[in-house]
């Protein structure tokens, strides 16, 4: 389970996630540079997405490696947050052709003899930030539901890698009782292919860079300090053995897996590390 090799003939699927409500207009720090979470998020977002399309490319094609879908969800509406995505995957052969250009960012960072130093780097903005309203995440995580299951029925993909979903947020949600919550969340994890269960990474953004970060926590004896972390946490894949390695290099583990597909209270940077786990941890023809 959970170990199929990734080609054109058996492609995976990610789904991205974001909370796009009013509070993502808080605060937060980027390679020591303050910035909107909203912002923050969406630049690591386009730098994955960017590191998916290199890992797909070889020879200068673009194979289909992947399905891609980035969706927020605001107000009362799920959105596309890819143009012309439609609220449903698009490949990332068909995404290479629709390309912005690229921009170049400007982040201090400090050397390991104290000093600052200004990094360039360059991404595309496949996405842009949005900040409005309150948080319909039972919404979104029905959209999602229905989302992967037409993918995993579809017959090309039934011997595949199953989806992995990635729900971002900052808050709780508006529109659902924990319960209801929880249930939408295992109409996800229900689906899947003969690989395996699809997974469902919850992420909580701390509002606080001093708060201490829960990544990825073992399964045994999980005591959460909100019902809200513990919704969360019940909400969240099991992660499978083949991952464990990859955790198990982000942050400091308590115990040992198997782990819960669940950060909290994390920072951008670790943001990107989790999510580079859902690319890296799936190996490629």
């Amino acid at each position: 389970m959970y170990s199929q090799t990734i080609t054109h003939l058996h492609r995976t699927a990610f789904i991205i996630a974001l909370d796009c409500s009013t509070s993502m207009q808080g605060m937060t720090y980027l390679n020591n540079k303050q910035m909107r979470k909203a912002d923050a998020v969406a630049i690591v977002c386009n730098y994955i997405i960017d590191e998916l399309l290199a890992r797909a490319t070889r020879g200068g094609e673009v194979r289909n490696y992947y399905d891609i879908a980035v969706i927020g969800y605001n107000g009362h509406d799920v959105l596309p947050m890819i143009p012309e995505n439609v609220n449903e995957f698009i490949s990332i052969s068909t995404l290479a052709t629709r390309a912005p250009m690229p921009r170049e960012y400007r982040f201090d960072q400090r050397l390991d003899n104290g000093l600052s130093t200004t990094a360039n780097f360059v991404l595309r903005d496949w996405i842009k930030p949005v900040t409005e309203d309150f948080t319909p995440m039972h919404t979104a995580l029905t959209h999602i539901q229905g989302m992967v299951s037409r993918w995993c029925s579809k017959i090309e993909n039934l011997d595949s890698f199953p989806p992995i979903v990635f729900n971002i947020t900052d808050g709780e949600c508006n529109d659902a009782t924990s319960d209801e919550l929880i249930k939408a969340a295992r109409s996800i994890t229900q689906t899947g292919t003969n690989d395996g269960n699809t997974l469902l990474i919850n992420i909580h953004l701390s509002s606080n860079p001093n708060s201490q970060s829960d990544i990825f926590p073992s399964d045994a004896d999980y005591h959460a300090e909100s019902e809200y972390q513990m919704t969360l946490y019940r909400m969240s894949s099991l992660m499978p053995r083949t991952m464990e390695p990859l955790i198990e290099e982000i942050g400091t583990h308590r115990g040992k897996g198997p782990y819960r597909g669940m950060a909290y209270n994390i920072t951008p940077s670790e943001l990107l590390a989790i999510l580079n786990i859902g690319s890296e941890s799936i190996k490629l023809a």
